[in-house]
């Protein structure tokens, strides 16, 4: 398998997509978004996720994409396999995770990467998640909060310093669902060539970096309710296509203004469990941009 991940947004060949399936009635309260919806009793079914991550599936074979899934570990939480595991350039690194319940998750991929070259896991100090490390051309972005920590920012400058530019953002930490942010992807996530798609209040502090990158014109920002749907995670299959879900209407009109093809599909069930379209992917190659 060929390992290439330079961009958040390269044309696509090779993702791994998570699954749904098994999950039986254990609940792991892994976020407070959730919990909140546990709480309120709006679970959505098994079949519901299902039927909305093979319909995202299709999607991505009909565009040419080699889609792999994990091996099914009865009664557990398999929705989200970006944060288990990332790549960056022809490395792929295992996720070192905080939640107990998640640490399994790893297993049932493995063996993908059995024969790979380039295989890194984090020492013991260690706290890392994929939805934390966002991958643009020169530059790492890495989120700190709640999943990952200041010994993986050192981490990856350890493994990648002479090839890629660091850059940490402390994140918005609470224990609220509306406010929170789980990973550096429920606030800041690129699209196309050169823009993005930005939630300010998910930062402790402006994010400078990314303004100077991206340019204040290029990034589309979202508002508080717009963030807590989970409109930065959003997946690119290529610079001119992105897969959005079907109700996020204004993000897929200021899309089509910049020239980029939103491709709609309906996500709210397994978005209640605290992730979208990019948490259900973990990318192994796109083309470089």
């Amino acid at each position: 398998m060929r390992i290439n991940i330079n961009s958040e947004t390269g044309l696509l060949k090779t993702v791994i997509l998570g699954t749904a399936v098994d999950r039986s009635k254990k609940i792991h309260l892994n976020n407070p978004k959730y919990a909140e919806i546990v709480k309120k009793g709006a679970m959505p079914t098994e079949a519901e996720m299902v039927k909305e991550m093979e319909d995202f599936k299709a999607i991505l074979e009909a565009n040419g994409v080699e889609v792999l899934r994990p091996t099914i570990i009865p009664e557990e939480d398999q929705l989200f396999c970006r944060d288990i595991g990332f790549a960056v350039g022809n490395i792929f690194f295992e996720a070192k995770m905080k939640k107990e319940n998640r640490k399994i998750e790893f297993e049932a991929i493995r063996h993908l990467f059995k024969s790979a070259d380039n295989f890194v896991s984090p020492p013991q100090e260690v706290l890392i998640e994929g939805g934390d490390i966002i991958v643009w051309k020169d530059y790492i972005f890495v989120g700190l909060g709640d999943r990952t920590n200041q010994a993986g920012v050192d981490f990856l400058k350890k493994i990648l310093g002479d090839k890629k530019e660091v850059i940490p953002f402390d994140l918005t930490v609470t224990n609220d669902g509306q406010t929170n942010m789980l990973h550096l992807d429920c606030a800041f996530q690129p699209v196309g060539l050169k823009h993005g798609i930005i939630y300010k209040d998910g930062f402790m502090a402006p994010p400078t970096a990314i303004y100077d990158i991206f340019g204040e014109n290029n990034l589309i920002e979202v508002t508080q309710a717009e963030m807590y749907d989970m409109f930065p995670n959003i997946f690119s299959i290529s610079p001119e296509k992105v897969v959005i879900e079907k109700n996020f209407k204004r993000l897929s009109e200021a899309l089509k203004k910049i020239n980029i093809e939103p491709i709609e599909v309906g996500y709210s069930s397994v978005s209640k469990l605290g992730g979208l379209l990019r948490c259900s992917t973990c990318p192994i190659e796109r083309v470089d941009i």
